[in-house]
């Protein structure tokens, strides 16, 4: 884990975050997450410290998260699965579509399949509604940008591998880079919220 404080140089903007955040817009901590639905340690990360977080310091309302997409280019399904996912946040299931790619990214980085799984995971309902905004052209260019802001602006920072987060607050920028332990982030937490 690398951690290292730098000043604000510029607000790391979320895009179509309103389909990708939790917690409060007015936190004091926002922690912006660049990640790889075939990575990992993102997988480690999803399932490890941001789970406490979101149980921890975002339910008490000192963290907001925003997820960005970062399919790395040696992953060849990542970008399929991130778009899976932005379908997924349009009709407010998210976290549990993400909870279900990374739980079976070794399966579906093989093959490709990620929506086998994605329906194993949501109603029948649900899939028509996932499947009408994955097969809409304009919807899924919609979603490819929102991807393509992504990787922008994960690449001024520079993100330069997975996951890596950005913690805000208090008028300094804390790049965080690897799946970190959660009492790290608190503690980051409580020494920039005081």
């Amino acid at each position: 884990m690398r951690l290292f404080a730098l000043p604000l140089l510029f607000a790391v903007a979320a895009f179509g975050a309103s389909d990708r955040t939790v917690g409060a817009p007015n936190a004091p901590v926002t922690l912006d997450l660049y990640s790889d639905f075939q990575c990992p340690h993102c997988a480690l990360l999803h399932f490890g410290a941001l789970k406490e977080a979101l149980n921890d310091c975002v339910a008490s309302g000192k963290v907001r998260i925003v997820y960005h997409d970062f399919p790395l280019p040696q992953h060849a399904f990542a970008r399929k699965a991130a778009q899976y996912a932005d379908a997924a946040a349009q009709i407010g299931r998210y976290e549990r579509v993400c909870d279900v790619i990374f739980r079976n990214q070794d399966s579906w980085g093989i093959t490709g399949d990620v929506e086998k799984f994605v329906a194993e995971e949501l109603s029948p309902a649900e899939m028509v509604k996932l499947h009408k905004i994955l097969v809409d052209p304009k919807a899924l260019a919609e979603i490819n940008k929102t991807i393509d802001a992504d990787l922008a602006a994960g690449r001024k920072i520079p993100v330069q591998s997975t996951p890596t987060m950005v913690m805000t607050g208090g008028g300094k920028r804390y790049p965080i880079t690897g799946d970190v332990r959660y009492d790290l982030l608190k503690q980051l937490v409580s020494t920039i919220v005081k």
